[in-house]
């Protein structure tokens, strides 16, 4: 059975639109649509390229398809409108199936973290008109079967009161809330946001005040381009002005973003511990936007359980959450992936090709991982851009710029010279799994995706200090054999200079989506500070 999982974009609330195929329960990929377009989030937009190419990738035509996977029951003629896009673009359409935005998160990452049972948990801002979502999972031979304990309406959304903070800090939504999390660093949480929102234990309901009610609006939002905040109400409840830019803020601003912060982090981490306590659940897997707020995620780790984050965790992942509850309504056994590289490979001659029309030099190299060990050592910063590209909002070592972790001011430089973005943000480190076992006694959660950051020990700090926040925290991203290109690479510097690790960061400029195809490496190549660019082993310098 072939089906074909989409998360398309009709209106200007919703965003993240993408692609992908399981083929008789195997994931042979999955694709945003914002990477093949060069539009960050793919607000409005149907995810025609993602699907082409999903297509292309498994061989497959859209006559192929036996069903069309889609999240959004609540959504106004939803079947009608993927068939008319369909037909549109394909000139055909497969059966449509709907099913539940929020249900379609915790499936995903129930079948993605390959656990038999589990607590699956959709913190979002909303979907479905559900904000937050606790399902209890078994498997049951090849079928998942879900248990609903918790369901939290969209008007009690979490998420959404993070996001009207984001928006009076003057970022966008969907893509600013990870710099309000950056900038918490900075401040003290010195206002007292607890009445807004919080999860009464007693009656297992999440609480909140008319405060809460007066921060967020929303009542004539149509795009997420707009603001959905009270600018009034906050100055006058916390005496706080607006800031004129997100470059200069005053102490009061990283003071409001560490008070958010950590009433989010309070709410998210005690209904999670709540119910692993009231289920005796020694497993749990999280899922939706929010979970992607890696600082909260790390107050798990003092919990005895298991801890797995979707990474796609986002709507950008509902593709895959939709085609997964497909996949379970026909009984169809799920042949677990060990990474989300899912999506295009570009071979030698294609990029060549590309090289070529730009009259671009090159060298091909015999062994180009040992090549950039030495050229990162150097303190050069490097563009990275090997095998099939990542599914999910991380670089995790096939769309990359990397760097040196250890030479002084190298964030600064990045962030200056590279990405073009505010200073106070933070860069991860991608780092062997066999040394990061020196410094630390065992893994704590699944940390292969960037999705947890954990407290960074004073012995570890030495050999990675560029990537330590100002909160002494790191989002690790631990690398074994399963990243090969990475793997390869982090082995040369382990013997070159026995770090072993690296600055990793998106290959991408400041406010657009990650690189795709080698044409968006060159011109981001050539857009930014960057140093080298390595096409699989073909290494391009400037001169």
């Amino acid at each position: 059975m072939n089906i074909l999982g989409i998360h398309a974009s009709f209106t200007g609330t919703t965003h993240d639109s993408s692609a992908c195929i399981i083929k008789n329960g195997k994931l042979i990929c999955a694709i945003e649509e914002e990477k093949l377009i060069r539009i960050k989030s793919a607000s409005t937009y149907f995810p025609y390229n993602a699907i082409k190419e999903c297509l292309k990738i498994s061989n497959l035509k859209i006559s192929d398809i036996d069903v069309v996977a889609s999240a959004g029951i609540t959504y106004p003629n939803l079947k009608a409108k993927i068939k008319k896009s369909l037909k549109h673009f394909f000139h055909y359409s497969p059966k449509i199936e709907i099913y539940h935005h929020a249900y379609s998160h915790c499936y995903g990452a129930f079948y993605l973290s390959g656990f038999k049972n589990s607590l699956n948990f959709s913190f979002d801002g909303s979907g479905d008109k559900v904000s937050t979502l606790v399902l209890h999972g078994d498997t049951k031979g090849s079928k998942k079967v879900m248990k609903n304990i918790f369901e939290v309406d969209s008007k009690k959304s979490l998420g959404n009161l993070y996001t009207a903070f984001t928006n009076f800090l003057g970022f966008k939504s969907i893509e600013g809330e990870y710099k309000l999390m950056g900038m918490a660093a900075y401040g003290k949480a010195k206002y007292n946001l607890q009445k807004l929102i919080y999860f009464d234990e007693k009656k297992e309901k999440i609480i909140t005040s008319r405060d809460y009610f007066k921060i967020i609006d929303n009542k004539n939002y149509t795009t997420i381009n707009e603001p959905c905040y009270s600018e009034m109400f906050i100055k006058k409840k916390y005496k706080i002005t607006k800031p004129i830019n997100t470059n200069y803020f005053k102490q009061e601003h990283y003071d409001l973003a560490a008070s958010i912060q950590d009433q989010f982090t309070k709410v998210y981490v005690q209904i999670i511990k709540f119910f692993i306590k009231k289920t005796k659940t020694k497993k749990i897997t999280l899922s939706g936007g929010c979970a992607l707020n890696c600082l909260a995620n790390k107050e798990l780790l003092r919990e005895n359980v298991h801890v797995y984050v979707m990474p796609a965790a986002s709507d950008r992942g509902l593709s895959l959450g939709a085609a997964t509850m497909c996949l379970n309504k026909y009984s169809i056994k799920f042949k677990k992936k060990d990474s989300l590289f899912l999506g295009k490979k570009y071979s030698n001659k294609e990029v060549i090709k590309d090289l070529k029309d730009y009259n671009i030099k090159y060298k091909s190299l015999k062994n180009h991982h040992l090549d950039c060990a030495t050229e990162i050592s150097k303190g050069k910063v490097i563009g990275w851009f090997q095998g099939r590209s990542e599914f999910g909002p991380r670089a995790l070592g096939a769309r990359s710029i990397l760097a040196s972790p250890k030479i002084y001011n190298m964030k600064f430089k990045l962030n200056k010279k590279i990405k073009f973005r505010e200073n106070y943000r933070p860069f991860a480190p991608s780092i062997l799994k066999k040394t990061f076992l020196k410094y630390h006694k065992k893994v704590p959660a699944d940390m292969t995706s960037m999705t947890i950051a954990i407290n960074i020990n004073k012995k570890l700090k030495k050999l990675i200090p560029e990537t330590v926040h100002f909160d002494n925290t790191a989002r690790i991203h631990l690398v074994d054999h399963k990243n090969k290109n990475l793997f390869k690479l982090l082995n040369c510097l382990q013997r070159k200079n026995k770090t072993g690790a690296v600055i990793n960061t998106s290959f991408n400029l400041n406010m657009e989506p990650n690189v795709d195809s080698p044409k968006d490496a060159i011109r981001t190549f050539y857009s930014s500070g960057l140093d080298v660019l390595y096409l699989n082993n073909l290494k391009i310098e400037k001169v």
